[in-house]
């Protein structure tokens, strides 16, 4: 099997004892419509090739790929602590954000048009991933990961580092008119909606993400940009093509060995 070179991004000047990382559907082992770089098996994809791409991407951050947390996401804002449980405990549970302070232990989050959000406090005693869809984001899933770094690590939203991931941009975020209004009764600001050629509505995920990281103390962000659905030949896009279809990740962990809970 022809295997391309394995592709990934990261934020610079992360906190020396984390590492992060930013996959792309380029440099794994999955056929067809999940070609080539899948993160997930539930979408049709064998366990076996995601199993592979997940070892090479994590491999090559230097994380272990048997300490891994995914969570069962659902575009809500509630946030699991895995700092006493195990790897695989968590796959079937609902959440949409993950925090730990355990060295070795690494959090994942899938995606595919979604933002994938990552948090470290900088004197790297906790980090966190988020899973910010237009909903999660509008109802405040950066606020509880913000809280929730903060009072693990004893520090404040300043001294975070934060990197917004890949996810669909303005050009491509069609949306309706219910969905502003969400947004602008959340705070959010007007100037991130505009209308389209077609008279539709479009939003700025990023920008919002950004503003509301900003707006909440944080000083260090790190937008990588992209567009999921615009780049079809480095990531995966539900709008673009719907299931099946392949999921990027996105992972966070604190360097160290891992000593998982006896729990």
């Amino acid at each position: 099997m022809s295997v391309s070179p394995l592709s990934f991004a990261a934020a610079p000047d992360a906190p020396t004892m984390v590492a992060h990382g930013f996959s792309t559907r380029l440099g794994g082992v999955s056929p067809g419509v999940f070609h080539a770089n899948n993160m997930h098996d539930k979408k049709g994809d064998s366990k076996e090739n995601v199993t592979e791409n997940r070892r090479r991407f994590l491999t090559a951050l230097g994380l272990e790929p048997g300490g891994l947390f995914i969570v069962e996401q659902v575009h809500g804002i509630d946030i699991l602590d895995v700092d006493e449980l195990v790897p695989g405990q968590t796959v079937e549970l609902e959440y949409d954000g993950l925090v730990t302070t355990r060295p070795g232990f690494t959090l994942g989050v899938t995606t595919a048009d979604c933002l994938p959000v990552l948090l470290a406090a900088r004197n790297g005693r906790a980090v966190a991933a988020l899973h910010a869809g237009w909903r999660g984001l509008a109802a405040g899933i950066l606020t509880r990961g913000i809280e929730a770094v903060c009072s693990r690590a004893s520090c404040d939203p300043g001294d975070l580092w934060a990197a917004v991931g890949p996810g669909i941009a303005s050009c491509c975020f069609e949306i309706g008119q219910e969905v502003v209004e969400t947004f602008l009764a959340n705070g959010f600001p007007d100037p991130f909606f505009h209308a389209s050629a077609s008279g539709r509505p479009h939003g700025d995920l990023p920008g919002m993400a950004a503003w509301n990281l900003t707006r909440d103390g944080v000083v260090q962000i790190h937008q990588l940009g992209g567009c999921t659905f615009c780049e079809s030949g480095k990531y995966y896009s539900f709008r673009r093509d719907g299931w099946p279809n392949g999921l990027l990740l996105s992972v966070i962990g604190i360097r160290g060995a891992r000593q998982e809970s006896t729990r």
